[in-house]
């Protein structure tokens, strides 16, 4: 009598990891995958593909990846770094992305752009939301993550299984779906999206006086959560201010932020607003998007000025001697200087 239980037993295992890898292979077929287009969707997951423990990784939103390249920071200071940022990554999703990070792959720093200090519980963009935590592998924080996302309409479900969301794209389905369904293509230069465009007309901002200059209850309370996390964690914290072109930052936020920073022992806050005429950027040729991102030629002048700050700040260390590393990152810098020097060619 026993023979048929186990013959059941087995049977149905079977079934059950049967339609386990068919319901994974029709989840990874239906998601988007970022590769043609709309490639900042890439940024998260590419971070697990580290080939080498990361000295220093840097959160924020869209400014950010198009700021920081971490493979033009290697090869002049030889540190290793990933660009983690993604579309307007709310303070929150970067708090479980540095927790994240933390788990998989531990820096010696973390910098995190606080220009989304201004959003709070209001704020809401689902395909930003998509990009940057579909990509997160599941666990505990990408659930908490999604959850402190999402807006009402959407299901915590869905983010565990997007399957359960985009599987109404089965009529929008392409080659490339089926193609990269099981690996896709590296497509970001460690976190960093080139960007080939400029804004040669400068445009004179007015500033416009607010009646209430802090932070939202939401954002401010999920900075402490990262600088106390950070403490905890013994991880020195850099929050910065990328450069940009626009009229929405003011004095009464660094203020903010300098108070906040000065209560931890590993916290600094840096407007690199200020180093715009240091650094040298050319409003004219190094911004794009109306000023409010770096193409390519202001983010290699910042990720110089930037890399040697930090460089010398935090005591980041220089493997570029070391095999283990010069094997990865060398390979890494070639394929940057190939892609970037054909881009660049274009704003000429």
């Amino acid at each position: 009598m026993k023979r048929p239980i186990y013959g059941l037993i087995i049977k149905s295992l079977c079934v059950l990891i049967t339609a386990w890898l068919l319901f994974t292979v029709l989840d990874r077929i239906f998601m988007p995958k970022y590769v043609e287009e709309n490639t900042d969707g890439n940024v998260t997951a590419e971070f697990y593909r580290a080939d080498t423990p990361l000295d220093a990784v840097f959160f924020g939103s869209s400014t950010v990846y198009n700021a920081i390249a971490p493979d033009k920071m290697w090869n002049e200071f030889g540190f290793s770094s990933y660009t983690r940022a993604s579309a307007s990554q709310t303070i929150w999703q970067s708090y479980y992305l540095i927790r994240d990070t933390v788990h998989y792959n531990r820096p010696k720093l973390v910098t995190l752009d606080v220009s989304f200090m201004k959003y709070g519980e209001d704020f809401y963009e689902e395909a930003s939301n998509r990009k940057t935590i579909d990509g997160m592998k599941l666990s505990f924080d990408k659930l908490m993550c999604a959850r402190d996302s999402m807006w009402e309409e959407e299901s915590l479900y869905s983010y565990a299984f997007p399957i359960l969301r985009f599987h109404s794209r089965w009529n929008e389905l392409r080659a490339e779906d089926f193609k990269y369904a099981l690996r896709r293509p590296t497509v970001t230069y460690d976190g960093f999206i080139m960007g080939f465009r400029n804004d040669p007309d400068i445009e004179n901002y007015e500033v416009v006086e607010k009646e209430d200059y802090s932070f939202p209850p939401k954002a401010a309370e999920y900075l402490v959560r990262i600088m106390e996390y950070c403490e905890e964690e013994d991880i020195p914290l850099l929050l910065m201010k990328t450069p940009t072109y626009i009229n929405n930052w003011f004095p009464e936020y660094d203020r903010q932020l300098e108070e906040m920073a000065g209560k931890y022992r590993n916290v600094e806050y840096v407007n690199f607003d200020y180093c715009a005429d240091i650094i040298g950027l050319d409003r004219r040729a190094d911004y794009m998007d109306g000023h409010s991102h770096l193409n390519i030629c202001g983010a290699e002048k910042f990720s110089g000025f930037f890399g040697k700050y930090i460089k010398d700040r935090y005591g980041l260390p220089d493997h570029r001697q070391d095999d283990t590393y010069s094997s990865v990152w060398n390979e890494r810098y070639t394929r940057y200087c190939i892609d970037g020097e054909i881009g660049k060619a274009a704003l000429k």
